[in-house]
């Protein structure tokens, strides 16, 4: 049976709202501007914009860049110099 579209419709809702906190507090933790944000990671500012309002669910390329910054964060700390992470072309690849 199927489930009534607004029961879908909240759990879409709190799932960006779970996603935009996640990237808020990954910004405001680490000093990152979403402009420093999309430049290290190739996504695009409005896109970052739109996550972090949670009016938007990214692909997946934008969750798996995001995800390779996270852990790069956790496992090295801060990045220095210009390095960016590309976003993968294909599955596994980045």
């Amino acid at each position: 049976m199927a489930r009534p579209k607004r029961e879908i419709d909240t759990e879409l809702a709190k799932e960006m709202k779970a996603r935009a906190s996640e990237w808020a507090k990954f910004m405001k933790s680490n000093l990152i501007t979403q402009n420093k944000l999309a430049e290290i990671t190739g996504i695009s500012r409005r896109t970052i914009q739109s996550v972090v309002a949670g009016a938007i669910i990214p692909q997946e390329e934008t969750l798996q860049a995001f995800k390779k910054l996270q852990d790069i964060y956790e496992k090295e700390g801060k990045p220095t110099g210009k390095r960016k992470i590309k976003k993968p072309k294909d599955e596994g690849e980045f």
